[in-house]
């Protein structure tokens, strides 16, 4: 896990005197086993004694530069090209410093929020692939979880060859990402992981592009506040996690000993006071951390009640519980449990428990991150039998608050991860001039409630990171949010993240048939790594197939939507190959809207290269919509498997017969 570190830390070096550099230094970006970016100028850089000579030499390149009179030097390699590991040297004076087994191939930053940042060993098949990424040619870089005010230079972390030992921790995605641009390439592959779970991108934004806009005024607020908090209070960080340690380890005692229920909790005359009715499988927390207690009533036949084998099928919970069947416990999900938000709860309920007639059912929750996102995330929780047989609970069930702990007290760093810019002063910034291809990026997820900003928001800050490189329009491949039930504003920012597309040398992998429905976290890492890839691929590197055609690497996008009497046809690009539907089946996901705007489900057939939408007794439709939902049941692909990105008409311009 990568921990934060204080950005006073950092504050503290930026003021040491300039004779403190007398020492050589170079970048932290440089160490054993990195990767330098090939056939581009390789900027190498640090600090020395104020106009000291320094000399930089990698086989038979060099380059010489004098360090200014603050005592920083930047040489420029010229440019470099694939062959053996070799050593990279930095003179000056009587010092050398010599950094071995160093590749030249292609270097990538791979940065955003927790869907970048899920490690290997939390993937699909965790176990299997890390005990396979024996993969010497490709090397690692994880930048520690930092955040600051001001930029920094510098960070404590050091290329890694890709190993079992050391893949487990690193990027899933870009894992999966590198592994396929090194199986195709057939080059070294460095990653450079710069990505931190539950961010936003203002977070990521240079404070400069923020102040630009005054749409952005809310985050510039955020950045002065937190600096100012942290130039005031030098001991926050201490005292803050105290009170997170003491907050957790109620949490725990909580956990492994939750206060049973009282017996008129199991009887289903006794009206239970001061409880309220949530249904079991939609959100029912708000602010409270602690313990709730829910029960249901369900009915029995004796036949039921005698069958054996019986099970309790809940699903999901948010964090962890106890469940209890005619004041029998019958199952719990600990802290013991590894991953417990991903564990489908099925509870055996021992023989003799269920009985004919009134059957009452017990569950404890306890929750320590301020809400159960999803309750019991199954769509119908109920009792099942080996043969198949099913008797739904109840939806409703009453819930009354048994522990109320307030709200969970977040560390300076959950704090600070949020302010304005400073994921960019601490993990952007100390990359300094590093040579590199590009980016891929994997968030939005924390600024889908403000998905109209992100409309303007994404773009400047792609536009600022290239900028602050000053190396053109370097790629930056992005994902498309995944399928996620019960979320607001995710279509909006699937939009947003879209119309980014209409920067140079940008692309977006669409996963909104890889997510998963009950979890923000999908474990199918691989298949984003290998979406992202294909961009990289097929514009990038302009890899196409053995015929010479393109190499696919999207799946259609709405080029055009044509308004005709009582359909609407549609156009797509990248249809490589054709369209059709991912089962074979009648497409789905579409809607259409008449003038009054109100949308209704429709019918869409393919008719060769178009989609043709209509709906029964609409005789004038205008609009058009296509996987319009947080986790929508959509299934339109192109002939090579990828699926349509979301879309809508009634946003964008749209033409007519």
């Amino acid at each position: 896990m990568k921990k934060p570190l204080l950005s006073a830390l950092f504050i503290a070096a930026l003021i040491v005197p300039l004779s403190a550099f007398a020492r050589l230094e170079v970048s932290s970006f440089f160490s054993n086993h990195m990767v330098l970016q090939r056939e581009q100028p390789v900027p190498v850089w640090g600090k020395a004694s104020p106009g000291e000579e320094v000399k930089v030499t990698f086989r038979d390149s060099s380059a010489s530069t004098k360090a200014d009179t603050s005592g920083n030097w930047l040489a420029e390699l010229p440019p470099l090209f694939v062959g053996d590991p070799g050593t990279l040297e930095i003179k000056s004076g009587d010092t050398t410093l010599a950094f071995k087994d160093v590749l030249v191939g292609e270097v990538w930053i791979c940065s955003g929020q927790s869907n970048m940042e899920w490690p290997l060993k939390k993937a699909n098949k965790g176990e299997a692939e890390i005990a396979a990424a024996n993969a010497p040619q490709i090397r690692l870089l994880q930048i520690p979880n930092t955040y600051s005010p001001v930029p920094l230079d510098t960070f404590d972390a050091k290329w890694q060859v890709c190993s079992p030992e050391t893949v487990a921790d690193f990027s899933a995605v870009g894992y999966f990402f590198g592994r396929e641009l090194l199986k195709e390439l057939k080059v070294p592959v460095g990653l450079v992981s710069a990505d931190w779970g539950g961010t936003p991108a203002e977070a990521w934004t240079p404070l400069e592009t923020l102040k630009s806009n005054p749409a952005y005024s809310d985050a510039v607020k955020q950045y002065d506040e937190k600096s100012r908090l942290l130039a005031e209070n030098p001991n926050l960080g201490e005292k803050l996690q105290a009170d997170y340690d003491d907050f957790m380890k109620k949490i725990e005692a909580l956990t492994d000993a939750p206060p049973p229920p009282k017996p008129e909790w199991f009887d289903p005359k006794v009206s239970i006071p001061n409880t309220r009715t949530v249904q079991a499988n939609k959100p029912f927390f708000e602010e409270a951390d602690g313990m709730v207690q829910l029960r249901v009533v369900m009915e029995l036949t004796e036949e039921q009640a005698k069958a054996g084998g019986a099970k309790l099928r809940l699903g999901r919970i948010d964090n962890y519980d106890v469940a209890w069947v005619n004041g029998a416990e019958v199952g719990r999900t600990g802290r013991d449990v590894v991953d417990n938000l991903k564990v489908f709860r099925e509870y055996a309920i021992p023989g003799g428990t269920l009985k004919a007639g009134p059957n009452v059912v017990v569950l404890q929750i306890i929750d320590w991150f301020r809400t159960a996102i999803f309750g019991i995330q199954v769509n119908q929780p109920e009792i099942f039998w080996p043969d198949g047989k099913t008797v739904a609970l109840p939806a409703d069930w009453e819930m009354q608050e048994v522990v109320d702990l307030g709200k969970r007290p977040d560390t300076l760093d959950r704090q600070a991860n949020k302010a304005g810019s400073f994921l960019y002063n601490g993990m952007i910034a100390p990359l300094g001039p590093a040579a590199f291809r590009g980016v891929i990026w994997y968030q939005g997820e924390s600024n889908a409630s403000r998905a109209e900003q992100y409309r303007t928001l994404f773009p400047d800050m792609i536009n600022a990171w290239r900028k602050s490189w000053d190396r053109g329009n370097f790629p930056f491949y992005f994902v498309q949010l995944a399928n996620l039930g019960n979320r607001e504003g995710w279509p909006e920012l699937r939009e947003a993240q879209r119309e980014a597309l209409a920067l140079p040398e940008t692309g977006m992998a669409v996963t909104i048939d890889i997510g998963d429905p009950e979890d923000i976290h999908p474990g199918n890492k691989l298949d984003v790594g290998k979406r992202l890839a294909l961009w990289a691929l097929a514009k990038t590197y302009g890899l196409k197939h053995p015929d010479g055609s393109p190499l696919p690497h999207s799946g259609p996008f709405l080029r055009e939507a044509v308004v005709g009497k009582g359909e609407i046809r549609l156009q797509f690009d990248h249809l490589n190959g054709g369209l059709k539907a991912r089962d074979g089946g009648e497409l789905k996901g579409f809607t259409l809207a008449a003038e009054d705007g109100e949308f209704f489900p429709a019918q869409a057939r393919i008719e060769g290269d178009e989609v043709v939408v209509t709906r029964e007794g609409m005789a004038a439709p205008l609009f058009v919509r296509y996987a319009w939902d947080a986790n929508p049941d959509a299934n339109l692909i192109n002939e090579v498997g990828l699926p349509a990105s979301p879309f809508r008409t009634d946003r964008q311009p749209f033409a007519t017969e």
